[in-house]
This record gives structure tokens, sequence and C-alpha cells, in this order.
């Protein structure tokens, strides 16, 4: 049997059954907009019963689901950096909600109020991200028939806006300034410079540039070959990419199969001259047999971008955002940049990248224009 009552705006629905002990037991389950709504969602728990479900289930907490979806659909499936974010997220779930909170309990403006408090000191790309994890988590409890609807759906995403898009990218001119330095200092010692260069003319994530071995380069066809990352936050060592379609061939300009060579040579004069021999065969070691991490680059970036006098200053990531920058400004097609950054559908690269579409839309407005004048006054 169940009541129901209105709550503020919404209706909680109360139903009253016997567990398998034969204990007397309430389940009540808030947010509806209407009481019919209610009235339908108590009936389907109520017939759960009358057909031996244990509605105890109903009774399961967010963290307790959260902590078994976690377990059964995510840990040991991603990368290290990934699965602290499933332990960062359970920790701001309970800061908020508990750790009894029940998950048929919370409705969408519970979750709404949660992402509003999240979103105050965060940039809304973190809580976009927190918000898939929540929904995709509801989506399941959903399934399995322990909460009516996902309370995550027609919430509002807030948070603060992230880094204004031009601080992310260099200014052609700068960008080849910072190819040329890096070209004329590429050293042993230096490959940092090596690394730099390889990034800007191929578009590549730091990650995939780092995994290089000499065996990824086709010299005949001038093609390196991406088929793994560079685990450099958990102290090294080869990983998967970061999509299945980061898996590609990206050709590279003939200066950069020039520059790699050089590399190359001087890594065999060195192995010569001390005896050591790289059992990885890796492209980017440097003297201390050590492959450069994600800091490390980043701070050579930044010196040699100080030594040329540019800024603002980007990370190693804004020289993929270069490149693609580039080689919109020459008219090459976005299908084809986005299969040689490894995108997996050519709506991503758009999206990401719609702030340069737009720029090299207007150029090509000014073209068609000027042609279109010249037909017209002819």
């Amino acid at each position: 049997m169940a009541s129901f009552r209105k709550r503020g705006k919404t209706w909680t629905y109360y139903v009253y059954y016997k567990d398998n002990n034969g204990d007397k037991q309430q389940l009540n389950h808030g947010g509806y907009p209407t009481k019919k709504m209610a009235q339908l969602a108590a009936a389907e728990i109520e017939q759960q019963y009358h057909h031996g479900a244990d509605l105890t289930a109903h009774k399961t907490s967010l963290i307790s689901y959260w902590d078994k979806w976690i377990k059964l659909y995510k840990a040991g499936k991603n990368a290290p950096i990934t699965e602290r974010r499933y332990s960062t997220i359970r920790k701001q779930l309970v800061a908020h909600f508990g750790e009894d909170t029940q998950l048929n309990n919370i409705c969408k403006n519970d979750w709404q109020e949660f992402l509003n408090e999240f979103g105050a000191d965060r940039t809304k790309d973190t809580v976009s991200k927190l918000n898939g994890y929540v929904r995709a988590m509801a989506e399941s409890a959903v399934a399995d028939r322990i909460i009516y609807s996902n309370f995550t759906k027609g919430t509002v995403l807030t948070g603060l806006n992230g880094k204004p898009r031009e601080l992310k990218y260099l200014q052609l001119d700068d960008f080849a300034k910072l190819i040329k330095y890096c070209t004329k200092h590429a050293r042993l010692r230096s490959v940092y410079n090596y690394m730099i260069i390889t990034g800007a003319l191929t578009g590549a994530r730091f990650s995939e540039v780092a995994a290089l071995q000499w065996p990824d380069i086709d010299w005949d066809t001038d093609t390196i070959h991406i088929t793994k990352s560079w685990d450099y936050t958990y102290g090294g060592g080869f990983k998967a990419t970061k999509t299945p379609s980061s898996v590609r061939d990206i050709s590279m300009p003939p200066e950069l199969a020039t520059i790699l060579k050089q590399l190359q040579t001087a890594q065999q004069e060195r192995s010569l001259a001390t005896g050591y021999r790289d059992p990885k065969h890796m492209v980017f070691r440097n003297i201390r047999h050590e492959v450069p991490g994600d800091s490390a680059i980043n701070k050579a970036l930044h010196q040699v971008e100080d030594d040329l006098g540019i800024t603002p200053r980007i990370t190693f990531h804004g020289l993929r955002h270069t490149h693609v920058s580039y080689l919109l400004s020459q008219g090459v097609d976005i299908y084809y940049i986005s299969q040689r950054l490894g995108h997996s559908n050519i709506e991503i690269t758009m999206r990401v990248y719609s702030h340069l579409l737009d720029q090299a839309r207007k150029s090509q407005d000014t073209k068609a224009l000027t042609a279109l004048s010249t037909l017209a006054s002819s």
C-alpha cells in the first residue's frame, strides 16, 4: 500500500511492505513533478514486490552504488590517471551527500544544487566530466530499477570559463620562429628541442611523441607510426593510445625526417663511445638515458619561448593546436586534419577547433567575394 505527499513543488511516494524477515519497512522516493507520476512509480514498486523482488535494494545509498558501478564497469579498464579520477569524484559526492544518502532520494534539484556548489571554483570542463560519470552511473541504476529516472538529466552545467582560446596556440610568425630556433639548437644534450620540433610538425600528443621508437619511423615513406603512448605520469612505460582512433600514420615533412636522422646518428655515435645500448630503441632519450616527462618538456618549451620573447606562452599540447591553426590557414581540408590528429570523427575536430574554423571561413568569404566581384565587374 502506498501514500503520497507533496513536498514543495514535487511529489513523494511512500510504499509500505514487509522484508524477508517479516519486519515492516517503508520505501520512499521524491522529486516527481506530478502526483500521477509518483503513483505510477509507486505502482511499479508494488508490482515488483508482489513478484518477489527484494525492495531493500531500493534503499541502496549513492556511495555504495557508485562503488559497485565503478568495480563492475570501470576499475582496471583505464589509465591510472583516470582511475584516480573515480576516487576524487567519490570524495566530492561524500562531502556533499554523505555516506548514507539513498540513491532514490536524490532528485534533479538536489543534483543541481551539487553542481552549483562543485562548479563554484572549477571549470565547466571539469564539471562536465564529473556529471558525465554520474549520469552513466544513474542510467545503470535506472536499468537496475533502483531509481525511477536519471536525476542528472535536464540539469544545467555550471563552472568557470577555461583559459581563453587565443592563449592556447601561437601566432604563425611565432610558430615559425620557434621551429627555427629549436632546429638550430637541436643537440643530443637538448633532446627537448627534437621533441618540440616533432610535436610542432606532426600535431601528435606529447605522450605519443615520447613513446616513439626508431622502428616506428619509416624512412622510405617519411611516415611516423603512432601505435602507443608513454605513461609519463606513473614512472614511464608504454600504454595504449588515448583512443583506438589515435593509432594512425602521420606523414612528416622531409625537414623533420632530416632532423630525426641527425638525432639517430648522434645517438649511435654516443652509443659507440659509451657502450650503452637502448633495449627499447627509444627516439627521445636524453644523455641520462631517460625519456623526458611532461613537466620537463613544458619547462624547456617555456624557456625557448622566453628566449624568443613569445607571449603568451603555451604548453606542449599548444603545439598541437598551433599545428591545426597553421594547416587551416593554408587551406588544408578539415577531414584530413581530423585523421592526422587521430580524432574518432570529424565532429570532434570541428567542435574543438570551431574558433579556428570560423577564422578560416571568414578568409574564404573574402576570397569568394573578391572573385565574384571580379566576375561581376568584368
